[in-house]
């Protein structure tokens, strides 16, 4: 029982791109700078893969999230001029950050049904949020979103591995066999969630950022759903009316 209400199953729930819009609006920011260095006679697939690997090299400083993508950007625009002999001016990598600054603040759109599939499970369920990314950015998110009280607990964490997830289910002292792990990213909370003996569900995005996007390592053990509201009949839920 967890205040009054009688728990049969805890569900580890991802945020960005599992209940709210994330990844497309550094996709779009993605498009303006690849117009950008287009505009210099610089490919956009050359572009993206030089953005991707500056992306890489920014997490460990910056970690996760907007930050370290605009930074990106401003990586990204010296290292392709330098390839066509030209040098960035001081002008030019303050205009590529400025094409990133939409992702420092970005519009709040939850994902369909989010907030009444959670209303639906949370009397029988003990609800986690876990999400990967800077404190301070994924606080406000959880925040503008509304959906922080139906949640029992937030962690904000700086990576999804199997020693996170098996930290989480620790101090929580959950049950392995009655607890799920719930997101789109194959990396973060499939993959990790399955070897730290937690079950998985996967519900995938159209645009998961491409470096969460990894081959399941055990596939017969994790369960695809189409959308977010597929979790109710699965754990043979009704909606509330």
């Amino acid at each position: 029982m967890t205040n009054g209400r009688r728990i049969e199953r805890t569900l580890l729930i991802d945020a960005d791109d599992t209940l709210w819009e994330n990844n497309i609006f550094y996709l779009h920011c993605t498009a303006r700078f690849q117009d950008l260095m287009g505009s210099m006679e610089c490919p956009r697939d050359v572009t993206q893969e030089v953005l991707d690997a500056c992306e890489r090299e920014t997490v460990p400083v910056a970690g996760f999230g907007p930050r370290g993508y605009v930074m990106a950007l401003g990586m990204a625009c010296e290292q392709l001029l330098r390839r066509l002999g030209r040098v960035a001016t001081p002008e030019l990598v303050a205009q590529a950050h400025s094409l990133g600054e939409p992702v420092l603040a970005p519009p709040m759109i939850l994902l369909p049904d989010v907030d009444t599939v959670l209303s639906a499970l949370r009397p029988t369920s003990q609800l986690i949020l876990v999400t990967k990314g800077s404190q301070e950015v994924q606080t406000e998110k959880i925040a503008r979103s509304g959906l922080g009280p139906l949640f029992d607990a937030h962690y904000i964490v700086s990576e999804k591995d199997p020693a996170t997830y098996r930290r989480i289910a620790g101090e929580l002292r959950l049950n392995p066999r009655d607890t799920w792990m719930v997101g789109n990213s194959p990396r973060s909370d499939i993959n990790p969630a399955v070897e730290a003996g937690l079950g998985a569900i996967l519900i995938p995005h159209d645009h998961t950022w491409t470096a969460e996007l990894q081959e399941l390592t055990h596939p017969e053990l994790v369960v695809a759903l189409r959308r977010f509201a597929d979790l109710l009949p699965f754990f043979g839920v009704e909606m509330s009316s």
